[in-house]
């Protein structure tokens, strides 16, 4: 999957998980589900704030160290859920999309929208 800067890909593997969750016929069908939602938002996790990262450097954005920060502190985050996936008598379905939705609402909608503003009116 093509991941860049695109909005859809950025919400799809969140949506498809949310919408595919409540249609899991059993617990079994919900790990898989749910592990390769994981494995798929890793990936897009590194490639896009790569990306995004490079941007931000090459623009000056003033605020970089934080933003950078706020990735680590994602990834930490996604490298914990991967890790308590490997028990594979628990479903993590609840904190995944807690956590999920908290990181569109803070980081996607507020903090990546303050940086976008910034590289509007430097390119």
């Amino acid at each position: 999957m093509e991941y860049g800067f695109n909005s859809e890909a950025r919400f799809s593997l969140i949506i498809n998980l949310y919408e595919n969750i409540f249609q899991c016929e059993n617990k079994s069908q919900k790990q898989l589900l749910i592990e390769k939602t994981l494995v798929e938002l890793v990936d897009y996790t590194y490639c896009h704030f790569a990306q995004e990262e490079e941007l931000l450097l090459k623009y000056e954005y003033p605020n970089y160290i934080s933003h950078i920060k706020e990735h680590e502190q994602f990834k930490l985050h996604l490298s914990q859920l991967m890790k308590q996936y490997e028990d594979v008598n628990f479903v993590w379905t609840l904190p995944i999309l807690i956590f999920l939705r908290d990181w569109i609402k803070v980081h996607i909608l507020s903090d990546d929208k303050e940086y976008g503003l910034y590289l509007k009116g430097e390119m």
